[in-house]
């Protein structure tokens, strides 16, 4: 039998969530997702609309409908593909890459070229050439490739910088773990590219640099060379969901390259789920690097990127991991799921559980449905069964 918490929240997220925003989501006039709603499911248009969002809406979609749990995603998320080449490059032309945000009526609001942003434009440009399989994808990915290797790959010291032009001397772990992730996507959806090769590059990197032997954490911020920063606010904390992600990203890279990446995932995910949350299961948004929390606010993407770090680490064998799935799930389902409408979520609650936000914002449709996606992948009644303790 299906524990109960895993059931209503592929029942949600499957029947309820994937629906709603394919529709009310989304906006036939200027063809794109929308950025936002407010607490009555309706439209916030008056802000920018990011390219890094519609790229995400567009995976969410483009995934549900390749994989059959929501075939008619597949319109929504063709249409705003067209609407983001159009909108936010020149005419479909992506060798100088994408603006990070226009207004509801298509016009530029920053012309920014963002590292994070261009990670998840290849995230979706995988997704959706294994959708559809059009020869013009492929171009744009070739595109976007280039681009990210001219102008934001640090020939120097590896990485990626923030932004171009002008980037910041600060390095961050993010783009890059997200760029891993794009690779991984685009390797699965071409096979025979360069793709696993780019992603061991990045592999190799986290061990290299970004990885802290001590406690078994990585940094969000680093020197421009990668070197750590104990001196600087920037460079001494960690985000438990970040840690989550990099668990569930090493455990893909290692099953398609057949590597064992256990050492560095494992610490991780000890570190995580001893330092990063509450003894109820709620993951704290930062923690120093004195082992306590930084920020006790709490968001709803840690959460379901646990759920899916556990059920990855459950089905390579770590028993113990579907705990964690089952009891992510019980929190999303709990504190951040269902409300202020039944599609809609609340995005980051203080430590007495009340919202932060007074809008749904539609980035965290990624994280959902990425968790949704990995516990369909495995059998949910060996997680269920696996989780009735807590952490």
């Amino acid at each position: 039998m299906i524990d109960s918490p895993l059931t209503s929240y592929a029942n949600l997220v499957g029947k309820v969530i994937l629906p709603f925003w394919s529709a009310e989501g989304f906006a036939a006039g200027p063809e794109m997702f929308c950025e936002r709603l407010d607490f009555a499911g309706r439209p916030i248009d008056d802000v920018p609309h990011r390219a890094m969002v519609q790229a995400r809406q567009i995976f969410v979609f483009s995934h549900a409908a390749l994989v059959g749990v929501f075939p008619a995603g597949a319109e929504p998320a063709m249409r705003a593909l067209d609407g983001l080449l159009d909108r936010f490059c020149d005419g479909g032309d992506l060798r100088d890459g994408v603006s990070f945000s226009v207004s509801s009526s298509g016009r530029v609001i920053s012309a920014t070229r963002d590292s994070y942003t261009h990670a998840f434009v290849l995230f979706a440009l995988a997704a959706a050439y294994r959708l559809s399989g059009e020869p013009r994808l492929r171009r744009a990915i070739d595109q976007t490739v280039s681009f990210v290797d001219r102008r934001l790959i640090d020939s120097r010291h590896f990485g990626l910088h923030d932004r171009h032009p002008d980037p910041s001397g600060l390095k961050s772990q993010n783009p890059l773990m997200h760029l891993l992730e794009a690779y991984l996507a685009l390797h699965e959806a071409m096979p025979d590219g360069p793709f696993l090769d780019r992603a061991g590059t990045i592999v190799a990197h986290f061990g290299a640099k970004l990885f802290q032997d001590e406690p078994g954490i990585l940094l969000e911020h680093y020197a421009a060379d990668w070197s750590t920063l104990p001196d600087e606010p920037a460079g001494r904390f960690f985000e438990p969901g970040h840690q989550f992600e990099w668990v569930w990203l090493l455990q893909w890279y290692g099953a398609l390259s057949g590597t064992d990446q256990s050492p560095f995932a494992d610490r991780l995910w000890q570190a995580t789920g001893h330092h990063g949350m509450t003894g109820d299961g709620l993951c704290f948004d930062e923690v120093g690097l004195d082992l306590r929390p930084r920020k006790l606010s709490h968001r709803l993407w840690p959460h379901a990127e646990g759920a899916k770090a556990g059920t990855i680490r459950h089905a390579s064998g770590d028993a113990r991991a579907a705990e964690v799935a089952a009891a992510m799930i019980g929190v999303l389902t709990k504190t951040f799921l269902n409300r202020p409408f039944p599609a809609g979520w609340i995005d980051r609650v203080d430590p007495d559980g009340r919202a932060l936000l007074d809008y749904v914002p539609a980035s965290s449709l990624y994280h959902l449905y990425s968790a949704f996606s990995e516990l369909s992948r495995h059998n949910r009644d060996d997680i269920a069964a696996g989780g009735r303790t807590r952490l």
